[in-house]
């Protein structure tokens, strides 16, 4: 006689198996924006499942999944690798990005409540004490972009609004991607600084359309200077060697 099957684990496996496929999915994703995975590399099915404890069924579904978010991509018989964006594609995620934090601000000044405003002032307090470092060492430089990105975070969440959260969370996961690697570039911390102070102060004041304003003009400054790379770039390239690292002065 055959056995029958609990009904409870019938209906527990479909849950069991969403929840392998969420932490598949985080787990491969913290490991590209952490950059453990790096830009490029190659994503080989044996060594993440090795690596992670990630069954193959999840690993892919969870691959499928960061394609669609363009944090890998997928290359005909040979897998899939780390999404590489080059300067144009970062540029136009910029231009995304702008129009994305303007509307946040907007909103996020007519919805956070106190608490919500206060929580940002306190990130800003961290901005401050870290602006006062002496020694500017990778770890440093890494704090920066954590606190640069927190302030954006929380200024979102505070929006309440879902379906902005979710585009904007998506572009800015792609736009870490180039961040992590040109922190030092594109969001230079001392205007950076300042920039995020001008949004902060606008959005205590409940000044929508100055918080507006001021975050447009801190996704400019970004532009510009991702302008720039570009252009000493393609000055590099034309000339057949590299873009050097900038040295501490």
């Amino acid at each position: 006689m055959s056995e029958t099957i609990p009904h409870s684990a019938l209906a527990t496996a479909p849950k069991k198996r969403g929840v392998l496929r969420e932490k598949a999915f985080l787990t491969l994703k913290d490991a590209i924006l952490s950059g453990n995975l790096q830009r490029g590399e190659r994503l080989s099915e044996a060594r993440l499942i090795q690596e992670f404890g990630i069954g193959r069924t999840p690993l892919r579904e969870a691959l499928n999944r960061l394609e669609r978010e363009g944090l890998v991509v997928s290359q005909p018989n040979s897998g899939y690798s780390v999404a590489n964006l080059d300067v144009d594609a970062v540029c136009d995620l910029l231009v995304v990005r702008e129009g994305l934090d303007a509307m946040a601000a907007e909103i996020a000044t007519e919805t956070a409540s106190d608490a919500e405003l206060q929580a940002l002032a306190r990130v800003m307090d961290d901005i401050y004490a870290l602006d006062q470092a002496h020694e500017r060492t990778p770890e440093v430089y890494a704090r920066e972009l954590e606190l640069g990105l927190e302030v954006h975070e929380v200024i979102l969440a505070a929006t309440h609004n879902a379906p902005l959260i979710e585009i904007t969370r998506r572009v800015y996961d792609q736009l870490r991607l180039a961040l992590w690697v040109e922190v030092r570039w594109i969001d230079q911390w001392s205007m950076a600084v300042a920039e995020h102070r001008a949004i902060v102060e606008a959005m205590l004041d409940r000044d929508a359309p100055r918080a507006m304003a001021a975050a447009r003009a801190h996704v400019r400054s970004s532009r510009d200077n991702m302008q720039m790379i570009r252009e000493v770039s393609d000055l590099r390239r034309s000339r057949g060697s590299r873009i050097p690292m900038r040295k501490n002065t």
